[in-house]
């Protein structure tokens, strides 16, 4: 089992609402698809974004619909049952997070990341329960997920809100599978009980999975509560279950090429799980 940290970084990087990367950081991000960032945010700036994830977490946002989910069972899931708590584009529901203090850091790391001009496409609030081995992200791709386009660049921001270690179910990626000439084929996940263990399509889950290979080296990223971990979007990842006695807790956001968020815009994709689309057409 290998785990791996970036001990160089951390606060002193920060300047004002800019994080510092290194060039051998931006190298590592396209070589091996990943980073991980430590002290990305400060505690007084954690302690404005905590209330508003509790608020969501705990289903009392309205008219949510799908986009407040358990990400590890299909739609209709009962909250009391959930396990993987998901709620997608917090600042669609709250313009009070719109251009939060996060957005403006990762931002600013995303430029450095990208020679063209990034945006913010989507965010999600993810929560882990306590001592639910299958609140778990089966490996995958983040482009299975997402209509065709000509540009697919991305990088993918998870801030921990809480320390995300081996026993909660931290990130854990396969280094160097962004380099893989095809995209690998992504399913429908299979669910047991009422399902039948048969595939369900996207209608039902927004969940997918892939084959991994005997080659998949896997590496878990370990990062305190305020880190980052970072990946683009064809990179093979996931995550295990919470083993631990507390919640983990994660704030994700995702950065796309301007252009390419403007043509799933038109496509009427905008990563909510309420999309009314046509996937065979818009995937393939």
């Amino acid at each position: 089992m290998k785990c791996v940290t970036n001990p160089s970084s951390g606060a002193h990087r920060r300047q004002g609402n800019t994080y510092l990367l290194t060039a051998d950081e931006i190298q590592q991000y396209n070589d091996l698809g990943y980073l991980t960032l430590n002290e990305f945010l400060t505690e007084e700036e954690l302690a404005t974004l905590d209330p508003w994830f509790e608020h969501f977490i705990m289903g009392n946002e309205p008219g949510m619909e799908r986009d407040f989910c358990d990400m590890s069972q299909p739609y209709g899931t009962p909250f009391e049952e959930f396990r993987l708590v998901n709620a997608m584009l917090p600042s669609k529901y709250r313009p009070e997070l719109v251009n939060n203090i996060y957005h403006q850091v990762a931002q600013s790391v995303a430029n450095q990341l990208y020679t063209g001009k990034a945006m913010m496409d989507y965010e999600q609030f993810l929560a882990k329960k306590p001592q639910k081995d299958k609140a778990e992200f089966a490996m995958h791709q983040d482009l299975g997920y997402w209509p065709k386009t000509a540009n697919t660049w991305t990088a993918t921001f998870s801030l921990a809100l809480t320390d995300s270690d081996l026993v909660n179910g931290c990130l854990q990626v396969c280094p160097g599978t962004n380099k893989e000439p095809e995209l690998r084929k992504h399913r429908p996940k299979e669910f047991s009980g009422d399902q039948s263990g048969s595939s369900v399509n996207r209608d039902e889950s927004h969940t997918l999975v892939i084959e991994t290979r005997d080659t998949d080296e896997i590496v878990y990223l370990p990062v305190k509560r305020g880190g980052v971990t970072i990946h683009d979007e064809r990179i093979v990842h996931g995550s295990g279950g919470n083993l631990a006695k507390e919640w983990r807790k994660t704030y994700v956001m995702a950065f796309r090429d301007e252009e390419t968020v403007k043509q799933e815009r038109a496509m009427g994709f905008t990563h909510s799980h309420n999309d009314q689309v046509n996937w065979e057409e818009i995937i393939h």
